[in-house]
């Protein structure tokens, strides 16, 4: 088990005032750190210098809790001007990475909220609030829930009076520390920054944000991260991983081959949705050939696979043999007769939709294709080969579609190659960004 460790301010009230413990040592007496780093101005150490009072009702405690108290003084003899908050931010800000520095796993900083000068506490204010580092922060109520009065007398300070009248010392004396739950406002900041970038399907961004304060946002938002993460890079064999054994449904299409072309559909959406044109259009090229797959096989009872052979690197090429057999050697031959004739070669989407054009019966599922092709020989290639703004101007102006009728186009296809899909099915990573922003609450 690690250390508990108490980062305190010295006060006016430190160590004991009107009969009752001040903040530092009410926060001993109830945590009981294992070591205490006590920080004190000019003044608080011309006190110590004097009686030795802080560490004085530490020794003390320690014997009446049987627990040994390991103090560090943190001396700043020359820190006169205490009103100076930016003085303070700063100060604290490097005191409290020192200490952060030599913890080790399993340790537990705390912080006494409640000591020392406004400008102090202010300071630890704002390092508590933007959570620079992890501790937790601890107010200590005054005995009368109110302001204390400034009546008592402080540079004559009796230590063995002091602690003998001491009322915290009685069994039944309340405990006046409360743990602030509600300044952590840095924390708050990075979770809607999670949300922001899940909206923006920016689930790299996401993680990152999320890897840094992962023991405050729930197990399930943590995993779907992760998920999502691995699902727009298409890396399904981490996702096998992460969902081993839990209750993951990430998948709105099961079947193997189909699944990766409908993800891929998804991650070409998206791509849309964040008005990165390019690289849809980049991207669209090697979706559009497994739907003109899919569709052969679908709509004209065609497999690929009976047109084609594989070479020695286990590429599909076009066998005039194999196409000879089923008799269709001749279609492509006619249609590619005008540039060159047709070569034995790679397949291309467009030669399969040659295919298509020639069996296919449905006279809606040609147009859609044919629709397709023209799309893709308009953009593609101007976008692939050169340095260009791919705007949604640019896609009406070459195409004479906007993105969402390409869009539209693309989702049809997806339909005719006979992949399944619900219309809820396309809103899929936004029903997981929904999930993950209420998880994130």
């Amino acid at each position: 088990m690690g250390k508990k460790i108490l980062f305190s301010p010295i006060g006016g009230t430190d160590p004991i005032k009107y009969f009752r413990d001040g903040s530092m040592l009410h926060i001993c007496r109830h945590y009981k750190p294992d070591v205490v780093h006590i920080y004190m101005s000019h003044e608080m150490l011309e006190y110590h210098k004097k009686d030795n009072r802080y560490v004085d009702a530490l020794e003390r405690l320690g014997v009446y809790l049987n627990h040994s108290f390991e103090v560090h003084l943190i001396e700043r003899d020359a820190l006169v001007e205490v009103q100076q908050y930016d003085v303070f931010y700063q100060i604290f800000r490097e005191e409290l990475a020192k200490i952060e520095s030599r913890m080790e796993d399993g340790d537990e900083l705390l912080l006494n909220m409640s000591s020392g000068t406004p400008a102090m506490k202010s300071a630890l204010f704002v390092l508590a609030t933007f959570s620079e580092y992890r501790f937790k922060p601890i107010q200590v109520s005054t005995p009368k829930k109110g302001m204390n009065e400034e009546h008592e007398e402080r540079k004559e300070y009796d230590n063995e009076a002091n602690w003998e009248l001491n009322e915290d010392n009685s069994g039944d004396a309340p405990n006046r520390c409360m743990e602030v739950k509600s300044l952590n406002l840095m924390r708050m900041i990075q979770v809607e920054n999670i949300k922001k970038h899940v909206m923006a399907y920016d689930y790299v961004a996401a993680l990152a944000i999320a890897n840094e304060i992962k023991e405050h946002i729930s197990e399930e938002a943590f995993t779907w991260l992760q998920i999502m993460e691995a699902r727009v890079k298409l890396n399904h064999q981490k996702i096998s991983k992460l969902t081993r054994g839990g209750n993951f449904d990430v998948y709105p299409v099961k079947t193997g081959d189909k699944r990766t072309i409908f993800e891929y559909a998804l991650v070409l959406q998206m791509e849309l949705e964040k008005q990165e044109y390019a690289n849809f259009i980049r991207g669209i090229t090697p979706l559009v050939v497994d739907l003109m797959e899919g569709i052969l096989k679908n709509k004209c009872g065609i497999s690929l696979e009976d047109c084609c052979s594989k070479d020695k690197n286990g590429i599909l090429r076009w066998s005039s043999k194999k196409l000879r057999q089923i008799g269709l050697d001749g279609v492509l031959e006619n249609a590619y007769r005008n540039v060159g004739g047709f070569k034995y070669g790679l397949v291309y989407s467009g030669q399969i939709a040659k295919i298509v054009e020639c069996r296919c019966p449905e006279k809606r599922v040609i147009e859609t294709v044919n629709e397709m092709m023209e799309v893709e020989g308009k953009a593609r290639n101007i976008a692939a080969h050169s340095i260009v703004s791919v705007t949604e101007e640019w896609f009406k102006e070459r195409t004479g579609k906007s993105t969402r009728e390409i869009l539209k186009l693309m989702k049809e296809l997806v339909e005719m190659a006979g992949i399944n899909a619900k219309k809820e099915d396309w809103r899929s990573y936004d029903k997981v960004n929904e999930k993950v922003a209420r998880w994130l609450k």
